[in-house]
């Protein structure tokens, strides 16, 4: 039996979507949703414990992944950063001690998160806050990479950009159907043994 923990910020919408898949779950399995404000330390905090909660009635030793999803388009830097960089390393930090070795962190990122593709012509649009926010999210993988090696953990840590996915972050301008893009989440997740530190 498997168990998969959802972190959404509003349960309702939570619960909606998963009745939209929830015939394609298998009997075995189950997903629980967690309400989850990353900005917020305390939302951080009752979240840590629900999970800690769920783990211990289910007799598991731990998490297997961790899919560090969150992500906006703010208005300012400052309500970019706070979700995009600030509120992923607050829960990736929080919840650390409940991966496994040999676990995984897999950091949502973005194509306009690359350096390198800033300096093809003709340039990807620009977003100055939230390109540079996945940035910072593709340098965070990479030093928490360093830091799982140096601890021997075995955990993978990896950033992955799932393409141009029509949902609402893009107003589902998106030319890619989510269950298309999160292909290459699920492939990183179900790998053992897979190279850390690199971006998908």
């Amino acid at each position: 039996m498997s168990s998969s923990l959802w972190a959404p910020r509003k349960l309702a919408a939570a619960e909606e979507s998963l009745a939209k898949f929830a015939q394609d779950i298998h009997p075995s399995s189950s997903v629980v949703p967690v309400q989850l404000d990353i900005t917020d330390d305390a939302s951080i905090k009752t979240a840590i414990a629900c999970v800690t909660q769920h783990l211990q009635e289910k007799a598991l030793a731990g998490l297997n992944v961790l899919v560090n999803n969150a992500g906006i388009v703010g208005s300012t830097f400052q309500e970019t950063y706070a979700v995009n960089v600030f509120g992923t390393v607050a829960f990736t930090e929080a919840i650390r001690p409940l991966l496994k070795d040999g676990g995984a962190i897999l950091n949502i990122s973005s194509g306009l998160g690359s350096l390198y593709v800033h300096t093809q012509r003709p340039p990807p649009p620009v977003l100055l806050s939230y390109s540079s926010s996945k940035s910072a999210l593709n340098s965070l993988t990479l030093q928490w990479a360093i830091q799982e090696e140096q601890k021997g953990s075995g955990i993978r840590v990896v950033s992955i950009d799932p393409g141009y996915n029509a949902t609402n972050l893009n107003n589902y301008r998106g030319t890619m159907d989510p269950k298309d893009g999160c292909k290459v989440i699920v492939s990183a997740a179900l790998e053992e043994g897979g190279k850390s530190g690199v971006f998908f």
